[in-house]
C-alpha cells in the first residue's frame, strides 16, 4: 500500500532549503549510501558537496526540535513550567521519551500531541485504526526497536522507508533504522495508543 511522502525535514531535505545542497547532488549522495552505507552527512562531505560544519549546524537545528516542542507547549498554556521539569526529572531517573512521560502524568493528552505535531513542525498525520500494513514491511524492524522507539514500519517505495512514529523529532530512532534496514526513511506521526495497539496486532 502506497503513502504520500512526509513533509519532515530530513537533514538533505534541510541542506536543500537552506541552499547548500542541490536534489541532484542529494540523490548522487543516496546512491551511494544505498550501496555502500554509512552515514548521509560524512557521505555528503566526502563528496565533496557540504562542509562538515554545514553538517554540523544541520545536525544542530534538528536536534533542537525536542527544546522547540517543549517550548510550543508551553507557550500554548499545554503545559506549565512546573510540569515540564517533573516531568524530565523523571526523564532523567527512568529515562524513555518526555512526551510519553507528560501524557503518563496527565500534563499532556495524545490528541495535543498530536496537534501540535502537526501543526508547528509539519509532520502528517496518519490514523492507524483501520490502515493495514503488509507484514513483510513489518519485519524489517524488530519488535525490540519498534517498543523501545514507539514507531512500526506501515510502507516501502524503492529505497524509503516510511514509519508512523508516536515522536517523529526523535533523530535517534530514525538513524537506527537506517542502520538496521540500509533505507532512508520518511516518517507519519501516530498517537501513543495507535502504535502499540498495531505493534500487538502485527508482531505476533
Amino acid at each position: 500500500m502506497a503513502v504520500k511522502k512526509s513533509k519532515t525535514k530530513q537533514l538533505g531535505n534541510m541542506l536543500i532549503e537552506k541552499n547548500l545542497l542541490t536534489q541532484e547532488q542529494l540523490d548522487a549522495a543516496l546512491e551511494v549510501q544505498l550501496k555502500e552505507g554509512g552515514l548521509l552527512g560524512q557521505i555528503l562531505v566526502k563528496l565533496g558537496f557540504v562542509t562538515k560544519e554545514q553538517i554540523e549546524n544541520s545536525i544542530s537545528e534538528q536536534t533542537d526540535s525536542a527544546q522547540k516542542l517543549e517550548n510550543v507547549l508551553m507557550e500554548m498554556g499545554i503545559i506549565s513550567s512546573e510540569q515540564l521539569v517533573q516531568a524530565k526529572e523523571i526523564q532523567n531517573k527512568q529515562s524513555g521519551l518526555l512526551s510519553k512521560i507528560l501524557i503518563n502524568l496527565g500534563f499532556l493528552s495524545e490528541e495535543d500531541l498530536v496537534s501540535n505535531m502537526v501543526t508547528q513542525f509539519g509532520f502528517p498525520y496518519l490514523q492507524l485504526t483501520n490502515y493495514e500494513i503488509d507484514a513483510e514491511i513489518v519485519k524489517l524492524v524488530p519488535k525490540e526497536t519498534a517498543l523501545k522507539y514507539y514507531l512500526i514500519p506501515i510502507d516501502q517505495i524503492g529505497n524509503i522507508l516510511t514509519l508512523s512514529m508516536a515522536d517523529p523529532l526523535n533523530a535517534a530512532a530514525q538513524d537506527e533504522i537506517r542502520k538496521i534496514t540500509a533505507l532512508n526513511v520518511e516518517t507519519f506521526i501516530s498517537t501513543f495508543s495507535d502504535i502499540n495497539n498495531a505493534i500487538e496486532k502485527y508482531y505476533v
